[in-house]
């Protein structure tokens, strides 16, 4: 792929038919995903040099996230209080945090002070300490990220959810984990991660490459991941593998900053949904589709942030 023609899709300045052509090669195949994710971090990367001369002490590179529509361009908010990463200040427990949330609708892509590479999904939250990477690494994740820890054997890296914990030295995994859904889930895609309970050290289970652990409302679930299809939400390609109609609603519903409102407890337990959408066909493609193999019809009211759907 020609270089000036992805610098064009990374300053969001290609045409609607450049898209199409950038979109339709990275699925072509894995190699060309990963040319394309390495060109768009050396992109991100000479756009923050740029931007750390301007700028005066921030605390962590902030990436926009691949931009897939022109309606949804990456609009972190970063709520930044404290010191600058690499200042030489002294540890302390009372270290003020750090916090950056992803608004519904959009993703983002971090780097913490220590190289370990973060990408968060739609409405997600991830906290840390201003002196992050001094002595612990602790993060606290409400939604769900993608890690790709840097290694370091003296300090192992901790992800604190609300129901769980995770322990990494360094790793790539996956985990889904939004406060009040008494749900969490872990992938772990290369190393080894061990599970915890939120507020013990007494591990629950250690998963090895290509392993699945969940928690639903204190249910365990372990099983070797068949696919990480799944996980190509950070791509903004959003698939679903046989999975019940209550998940497609919650999941658009965070993808697509809606509210959706089902008025059949039948419908919401209907499973066997299978599909995959990029993000850019938008909720009403994907609806459409859904419905066409499934018995259900739908109402979109005319700002466009709401959706009812009902039994045909």
């Amino acid at each position: 792929m020609n270089q000036e023609l992805l610098y064009k899709y990374f300053k969001g300045t290609a045409s609607i038919d450049e898209e199409k052509q950038i979109l339709d090669w990275v699925e072509a195949s894995d190699a060309n995903r990963e040319a394309f994710l390495k060109e768009r971090m050396m992109f991100d990367i000479s756009l923050f040099s740029e931007k750390q001369e301007a700028e005066e002490k921030k605390t962590a590179r902030l990436i926009p996230m691949l931009r897939w529509t022109a309606r949804i361009a990456a609009a972190v908010i970063v709520a930044v209080a404290g010191y600058f990463m690499t200042t030489d200040y002294l540890y302390s427990k009372d270290a003020q945090l750090q916090t950056i949330t992803v608004p519904a609708g959009q993703r983002a892509q971090i780097t913490l002070a220590d190289g370990t590479r973060v990408w968060l999904n739609s409405k997600s939250t991830l906290t840390y300490a201003a002196n992050f990477g001094r002595k612990e690494r602790n993060v606290q994740l409400d939604g769900e990220a993608y890690f790709e820890v840097a290694k370091n054997k003296q300090i192992p890296f901790y992800v604190n959810t609300e129901m769980n914990k995770v322990r990494v030295v360094g790793t790539c995994f996956n985990v889904c984990a939004y406060n009040d859904s008494k749900e969490f889930e872990t992938t772990l895609i290369e190393g080894i991660v061990d599970i915890y309970p939120s507020r013990s050290n007494q591990v629950i289970t250690r998963l090895q490459k290509d392993e699945f652990f969940a928690n639903y409302d204190g249910r365990y679930k372990k099983t070797v991941l068949p696919s990480y299809e799944y996980l190509r939400w950070k791509e903004g390609l959003y698939c679903f593998d046989d999975v019940p109609f209550s998940c497609i609603v919650d999941k658009l519903e965070k993808y697509y900053n809606v509210k959706i409102t089902v008025n059949s407890a039948k419908l919401l337990n209907h499973g066997g949904f299978t599909g995959k959408f990029r993000e850019q066909d938008g909720i009403e493609h994907i609806l459409k589709t859904i419905s066409k193999d499934h018995p259900f019809s739908y109402s979109i009211n005319e700002a466009k942030d709401s959706i009812f759907i009902y039994e045909k």
